[in-house]
């Protein structure tokens, strides 16, 4: 009876590591960076304040400058890499999440889609407020016109960098 029980735990526990495998895997290799406005004073965030600017709880920079949010194609690895890892909602949780703020009356968050790398940082260094998330491997062609923000006081590509 306990080597059943053992067994019964291990196969759940095998389980539950492939599904989180699997919501890691849609990560691009390399993770993601986050970017903004050369003009922004902000050097860092912490991954509980980068979800609360995509949730839309946050809609303005310190000096008062409107958040601009300029994401991946909604369809991408990249997304749903932010929505697994950051957001911690599905793309259908965080849909419906939107949805409800729309149906509350409330201003929705708007989210900027960017179909590449280039894209967002042309979008980006336009626009004072702007924040991108987009894939690290894009950072390096993006290193004039962008700043990258640490993460909980880390850059892409250093030990223990959440994104």
């Amino acid at each position: 009876m306990k080597n059943r029980t053992v067994a019964r735990v291990l196969r759940l526990a095998a389980l539950a590591a492939a599904c989180c495998a699997g919501a890691l895997a849609q990560c691009p290799p390399g993770g993601l960076a986050v970017v903004v406005n050369k003009a922004n004073a902000t050097e860092a965030l912490s991954t509980a304040q980068l979800r609360r600017l995509v949730l839309g709880d946050l809609r303005s920079w310190p000096d008062k400058k409107a958040v601009s949010i300029v994401v991946p194609d909604q369809r991408s690895d990249a997304f749903k890499c932010l929505l697994s890892s950051v957001v911690r909602m599905s793309d259908s949780e965080y849909r419906r999440y939107v949805a409800n703020i729309e149906f509350r009356g409330e201003e929705a968050v708007e989210l900027r889609p960017a179909g590449s790398g280039a894209a967002a940082a042309k979008m980006v260094s336009g626009t004072a407020g702007a924040i991108a998330i987009v894939e690290a491997s894009a950072v390096a062609a993006m290193a004039g016109s962008v700043r990258v923000l640490r993460i909980n006081g880390k850059q892409p590509g250093e030990p223990g960098y959440p994104l």
